[in-house]
């Protein structure tokens, strides 16, 4: 009676083992199926993102995240101490405002009409009425990225402002330092039209409140893409 009792209880364990191993198989599978699946949304939202410049990459060093930490320190760190010293030469808020806001504006004219001249070089102009291969869109965006990467990493240095309002009015050391933070605002005002969708500071939203030196709007809004 032992005998067939022992063979009973190893068949057991062997059913036991077998299911236990297709378990085992059917869990692989499924998590193969799943990693599969992951992957294949990644592929898609990479290629999506490189056809419209929407993706979040943080290591890169102009993402939209990025360039929200940068202005926010130019507003909260850099002007704050611009202010003090224009405030101490008896500078005016509106002058230094229309200023600030003209070189922010000038920055995304000039951006927009590197855009253009990017789309005549891929042919995408109104004028092509011709279907455009989605390779095309794909290096004509990743041109208009490397074209802000190339901006950020030449530094501020090389902008030319004028400050006509300034010069001679003030003593020379004030003038340097606004030129400097206006240099910052033109520079920061290229990298956020070259984004997608481009980025301004709200202006139009923006209410000064009893501090008239409060030039600055609280946030950058994206531009609507017509």
């Amino acid at each position: 009676m032992e005998e067939p009792k022992q063979d009973v209880i190893s068949a057991l364990r062997q059913k036991e083992e077998e299911l236990e191993s297709y378990r085992n198989r059917s869990a692989l599978r499924q998590k193969e199926e799943e990693l599969k699946s992951f992957k294949d949304r990644m592929a898609a939202d990479l290629t999506s993102s490189i056809e419209t410049g929407d993706t979040e990459n943080m290591s890169n060093t102009v993402s939209q995240t990025r360039l929200k930490k940068m202005y926010d320190k130019l507003k909260l760190q850099h002007w704050p101490k611009v202010k003090d010293c224009l405030k101490a030469n008896n500078g005016s808020s509106q002058t230094a405002r229309a200023v600030i806001q003209k070189w922010f504006q000038e920055a995304a004219k000039q951006m927009e009409k590197r855009k253009e001249q990017i789309n005549e070089v891929f042919g995408l102009t109104q004028d092509n009425k011709e279907p455009t291969h989605q390779k095309v869109r794909e290096y004509r965006q990743l041109t208009v990225q490397n074209l802000q990467l190339a901006l950020y990493h030449s530094g501020r240095e090389h902008n030319q402002i004028s400050l006509p309002q300034y010069d001679g009015q003030y003593p020379q050391d004030v003038v340097d330092i606004f030129r400097s933070l206006v240099s910052e605002c033109y520079q920061l005002g290229c990298l956020m039209a070259l984004n997608h969708p481009p980025l301004i500071p709200d202006w139009q939203n923006h209410v000064p409140g009893m501090d008239s030196w409060d030039i600055f709007p609280q946030e950058i809004t994206p531009v609507e893409l017509i």
